[in-house]
């Protein structure tokens, strides 16, 4: 949406060029709220506190707040989905699959950080999550869960 935008912005102009005031305005009212979302996570290490929020229009939307007392690992995990779509000629069915990050503190506390569908993606952003955090990458994807090497993650961005 956020790349559509400006084609919303530019048609409400023209709406409102050629006179059609309340159908331009009527358009041109989402875009500062789409342009303005943003999904934040704030870990403040003073206070052992970490938010979970949408900021929409510069407010904190949703809000989660929690305590934690140490920083664990962060966990890769595999999700795998199905949907069957029926119409009058035939049955489809669609499976796909998708990777997440998940920050563990106190052992069970969990905080997912990105999901993303390829998981050398998932892999190269969590490293600037773990360098942060100064936490490993477990990979629990496999049947053998292994640590993620992270000195060749990074040599492969270089």
């Amino acid at each position: 949406m956020q790349y559509a935008t400006p084609l919303i912005f530019g048609l409400s102009i023209y709406l409102m060029i050629t006179r059609h005031w309340i159908w331009g305005i009527v358009v041109l009212i989402p875009c500062p709220f789409i342009l303005t979302t943003r999904y934040v996570t704030e870990i403040d290490f003073e206070t052992k506190v970490y938010r979970d929020y949408v900021s929409l229009l510069g407010m904190s939307v949703s809000q989660e707040i929690k305590r934690f007392n140490h920083i664990d690992r962060i966990i890769i995990t595999k999700g795998n989905y199905s949907q069957t779509i029926n119409s009058r000629i035939q049955s489809r069915q669609m499976d796909w699959s998708d990777y997440t990050g998940t920050l563990i503190h106190d052992g069970t506390g969990k905080l997912d950080l990105l999901t993303r569908t390829d998981k050398d993606e998932l892999v190269k952003e969590l490293v600037a999550y773990a360098a942060f955090l100064k936490v490993g990458i477990e990979d629990r994807t496999t049947n053998r869960p292994y640590w993620v090497d992270m000195n060749r993650v990074v040599k492969s961005l270089n």
